[in-house]
């Protein structure tokens, strides 16, 4: 997710569940990608334990695997307890990335 060196290298960035910015995107996102208020609250409470390390998601070896596992792999392995937010990562993070499509046209 972060980690505190990240945090440390430039004194003005904050944690991206604290910077308003991207928390206004993820807010908008989550409304787009859920629009039942009853599964985005579900989500939005996955989220929170999620960023915030509770639960099962603030063991040690989740917290360290953060910073050197790639994230699917991360998700996959310690995710279960969000399992919404760890669906929808999985299918974000499996998306290839290339620009052929757009080099064709």
């Amino acid at each position: 997710y972060y980690s505190g060196m990240w945090l440390h290298e430039n004194p003005i960035r904050v944690p991206p569940h604290k910077d308003v910015e991207i928390s206004e995107m993820r807010i908008k996102c989550f409304k787009r990608y859920f629009p039942d208020s009853d599964e985005r609250r579900v989500v939005n409470t996955e989220y929170a334990k999620f960023s915030g390390c509770l639960e099962s998601l603030g063991e040690s070896d989740s917290i360290c695997d953060r910073g050197v596992m790639e994230p699917v792999v991360w998700w996959l392995a310690h995710g279960s307890s969000a399992p919404t937010l760890q669906s929808l990562a999985v299918k974000l993070l499996n998306q290839p990335c290339a620009s052929s499509c757009s080099e064709r046209n």
